[in-house]
């Protein structure tokens, strides 16, 4: 049995159950797991793990890390299972991963970390893929050496966490459970709060975009959705999001990312959305990706640390037709 989300006249999303075609434009169903079907809820689980670090010596990290901790995933990958990173390294620029620098650690003064001996860290993956993520813990994870090089530090392994109640940024959930979750809300949420905590740019039409517009988040978001989540949604939804959804508020940076070969300039902090006379469908659509971006990250160059996300709805939830009454100050 397939699932097929579409939106009556009151906006409000309507669950329609069979083996049904995809509406013209709409959200149609792509390999939907049966409901209540636990055997097959783990076949689109989505995984974050968060690999913890002690540093072995002291010393100076003068550029970004990302691309080590990129350099360290393929490596593990060639070691423990090589027909995964070839895999991974083939296909379209879509990656069902994504990888952060790492974390934990002090802000840069001039480009340049000071980290002492026994200093801690973090770093941190998601897989997007079933397969990929089961990989993730039966091969990847358990075969992290004692030791790491990153940021040309040396770096003994702690340990890794794969549940929230373990660490804030590690987690499971099946994708089929997320989109049930937020798509069957009948009362979704008017505005989120959006937190980027590594530097987060976008490809524009004019060159590269620092700043997260409504839009270029979104879109961000619904192509990874697209790519690998259990159902199509509405190829509209970067339309409502130029047209129906505004920042409200934010306290961003902008935050330089440098390695050996280029300087890619970020934003880092936090902003809300907000919705503007958008139907609950429509509303409960953007809930779900924003919800997505903690495992997909926003923008581009997500699988070289950069763009990692995470939102939560804010209330109160507003009046009708998704026009906000009244608010909190701030972001």
């Amino acid at each position: 049995m397939n699932i097929l989300v579409d939106h009556d006249l009151e906006g409000h999303a309507v669950i329609l159950w069979g083996a049904l075609a995809a509406f013209e434009g709409g959200i149609g169903p792509r390999n939907v797991d049966l409901p209540g079907d636990e055997s097959q809820k783990g076949r689109r689980m989505l995984l974050a793990a968060v690999v913890s670090l002690e540093a072995l010596e002291k010393g100076v990290i003068r550029r970004a890390t990302g691309r080590d901790v990129h350099g360290l995933w393929f490596d593990q990958w060639s070691r423990a299972a090589p027909a995964v990173a070839d895999r991974l390294h083939a296909g379209s620029s879509l990656r069902p991963f994504t990888l952060s620098p790492l974390m934990g650690l002090p802000h840069p003064r001039r480009g340049e970390v000071l980290v002492e001996e026994g200093a801690t860290a973090w770093f941190r993956v998601t897989t997007l893929e079933a397969a990929l993520s089961a990989r993730l813990e039966a091969d990847w994870l358990p075969r992290l050496p004692a030791e790491v090089s990153l940021g040309g530090l040396r770096w003994r392994v702690v340990g890794a966490a794969t549940r929230g109640d373990s660490h804030p940024w590690a987690g499971r959930v099946g994708a089929q459970q997320l989109a049930e979750e937020h798509l069957l809300n009948r009362a979704p949420p008017v505005r989120w709060q959006v937190t980027l905590a590594a530097p987060t740019a976008f490809h524009g039409a004019e060159g590269h975009i620092p700043f997260p517009l409504p839009n270029l988040l979104v879109g961000s978001w619904l192509r990874r959705w697209q790519a690998f989540g259990p159902v199509q949604l509405p190829v509209e939804t970067v339309a409502w999001a130029w047209q129906r959804l505004a920042v409200s508020a934010y306290r961003l940076k902008t935050r330089p990312v440098r390695d050996r070969h280029r300087t890619a300039i970020g934003c880092v902090g936090r902003l809300t959305l907000r919705a503007l006379r958008m139907k609950p469908g429509e509303r409960a659509v953007v809930d779900l990706l924003s919800a997505y971006a903690f495992w997909c990250g926003s923008g581009h160059h997500t699988t070289q640390g950069m763009g990692l996300t995470r939102t939560r709805p804010l209330t109160p939830t507003g009046g009708r037709n998704g026009t906000c009454q009244k608010t909190k100050k701030g972001v």
